[in-house]
């Protein structure tokens, strides 16, 4: 039987990425897992996804859709 390989995507931009890691080369920073931590800590007090995003820095404003340009 064969099996396909899952795909694998980085934790905020979704692009292919190898299976043991949880974010790309171009969305990685020192520090990263514990803005995503806060960013999901806010979400289950209740923020929205924006004010989460730009409250734990895990985005900017613009990245996070605050503004349409």
């Amino acid at each position: 039987m064969n099996v396909m390989p899952q795909k694998h995507h980085c934790g905020r931009c979704r692009a292919d990425i190898p299976n043991h890691q949880i974010w790309c080369d171009d969305c990685h920073y020192p520090g990263i897992d514990d803005d995503f931590a806060e960013y999901q800590a806010l979400l289950d007090e209740g923020y929205s996804r924006i004010m989460a995003a730009t409250m734990s820095g895990w985005q900017d404003p613009v990245e996070a859709g605050a503004y349409e340009e």
